[in-house]
């Protein structure tokens, strides 16, 4: 069996100093079976990016399940500026099309959400991250999941911004333990 995951540097594992992030944990945890896990998270994409190679991964594994955790990235902005990078509308139309291509490889597609950041950091950097534009895009992957009829993973408030994360954005260790054990009770791997 093949599971293909599709995100951005949160699916990546960025800034866990075990190396691994929720899907490499996963990985671990299936190291004895024959399922085999594919880690396409890019650092910095958004469903734009992700847009542009997915068909082109998807093709080279052929996967059983598909898991996209991306949106984080849509939702930020630079400082001075009003618009998300992606504009809510395209970000919807985004996961559509995303959600079309993926039916044609399977049925068992999950939809995650993003995170939440710590708000100290997002108004502090030159990017911002705000967690009020997060939750919106989060609303619009979970109306999506439902119309769909595809499984909705809310992760947004599973996190502490004060504890389990690194940078104000990325999960630690503990943060990327946290997301596996609660990814792993709703993906069902058979």
């Amino acid at each position: 069996m093949e599971i293909g995951i599709w995100g951005d540097s949160i699916t990546y594992g960025q800034c866990d100093l075990a190396g691994l992030g929720w899907v490499g944990r996963l990985r671990v945890s299936l190291l004895e079976s024959n399922i085999r896990i594919y880690n396409f998270g890019v650092c910095g994409d958004t469903t734009n990016e992700l847009l542009k190679r997915f068909s082109v991964e998807a093709d080279s594994i052929g996967p059983d399940i598909i898991l996209f955790a991306i949106g984080i990235n849509d939702s930020k902005f630079s400082r001075g500026e009003t618009e998300s990078k992606v504009p809510l509308k395209v970000f919807k139309e985004n996961i559509g099309e995303l959600l079309d291509l993926a039916k044609e490889y399977t049925t068992k597609i999950y939809i995650i959400s993003a995170t939440k950041t710590d708000d100290a950091f997002a108004r502090s950097s030159g990017t911002r991250f705000l967690n009020e534009t997060i939750e919106i895009y989060n609303t619009s992957l979970r109306e999506i999941a439902v119309i769909h009829n595809i499984p909705f993973i809310d992760v947004f408030n599973l996190l502490n911004p004060e504890t389990d994360l690194v940078d104000g954005l990325h999960p630690n260790a503990q943060g990327y333990e946290k997301m596996f054990n609660t990814i792993t009770t709703i993906v069902t791997l058979s």
